[in-house]
């Protein structure tokens, strides 16, 4: 098991309010530490390879060649229907309060976060980071290393005291493993500006920063992996898990969960009573 990473929080800047409306076709990189490291690196092959996948689902193929046909009856001609190509699923609604609570003070939007925990080596750098290695650390771990867009709006939208589901990617299984909270709500990403850091941003500029990351502590780690195999058996149509933005836009490192989805899988984990959503937090206790 990897030590405990250096913490890169620093003093910085507030988030700014979340933007769903930002594309997600930009790069994502993983997140990348000293000592004990976070993924990120296969998250932003993944996007780039989810670019390339809508090229040529958009793409329109070549004309085919004309070709003569012998004239038909009226009684040999038939109407064929066009097939209408599916429609994807809408992805999970951002909060539709700030505080990410409704009128009850519970949690209306949950999340998902993705790790690497076997190891993986960027620039020299171990950055796999696994449920043991955040179970490990003593001080809220910054989810840094996130350069996509909508993974960086999602973990904006986070609040102090939200629950998220820790998976496990690029494993053996992959699957959701445990639960992770909200320590630290968004703030800038130290690593995008620190040259040494596998993940770092040559065009990122302090005076208008561009990547975020929360700080997030350990809660509780699953008995079983509940594997990405059993999440899409439940992701037919009609099924608890249908929807679900894991496997409709599985190349995200940080994606939605709504509150049906984060039940059904306490449920498949056998944890379904053991962990209650968070209630609404006094904004005097988040640390500066």
């Amino acid at each position: 098991m990897a030590g405990i990473r250096r913490s890169t929080r620093q003093s910085a800047s507030s988030a700014p309010k979340y933007a769903d409306s930002e594309s997600s076709s930009e790069r994502e990189t993983a997140k990348g530490r000293k000592s004990t490291q976070s993924h990120r690196k296969r998250a932003r092959v993944e996007d780039d390879q989810k670019d390339v996948d809508d090229d040529e689902e958009d793409a329109s193929p070549p004309p085919k060649k004309a070709q003569r046909s012998k004239p038909q009856s009226a009684k040999a001609c038939k109407s064929v229907p066009m097939k209408s190509k599916p429609t994807k699923a809408a992805p999970p609604p951002p909060p539709f309060s700030e505080s990410n609570r409704d009128s009850t003070g519970n949690q209306e939007v949950y999340w998902l976060l993705k790790a690497e925990p076997l190891p993986r080596y960027e620039n020299g750098v171990n950055v796999a980071f696994s449920i043991d290695d955040l179970a490990a650390c003593t001080v809220p771990e910054p989810w840094s290393g996130v350069r996509n867009p909508q993974a960086r709006n999602n973990m904006q939208a986070m609040r102090k005291g939200d629950l998220g589901f820790f998976y496990h990617s690029n494993a053996k299984p992959s699957g959701v493993v445990g639960i992770l909270r909200v320590a630290e709500e968004a703030k800038v990403d130290e690593s995008a500006f620190d040259k040494k850091d596998p993940y770092y941003d040559a065009k990122s500029d302090r005076e208008k920063p561009k990547w975020y990351c929360v700080g997030v502590d350990f809660v509780k780690k699953f008995d079983h992996v509940v594997d990405l195999a059993r999440i899409k058996s439940h992701a037919g149509s009609g099924g608890g898990l249908a929807g679900m933005q894991l496997l409709t836009n599985s190349r995200l490192s940080v994606s939605r969960v709504r509150k049906e989805e984060w039940d059904f899988i306490l449920g498949l984990a056998g944890e379904k009573d053991a962990v209650k959503g968070p209630k609404t937090e006094d904004k005097d206790d988040v640390p500066a």
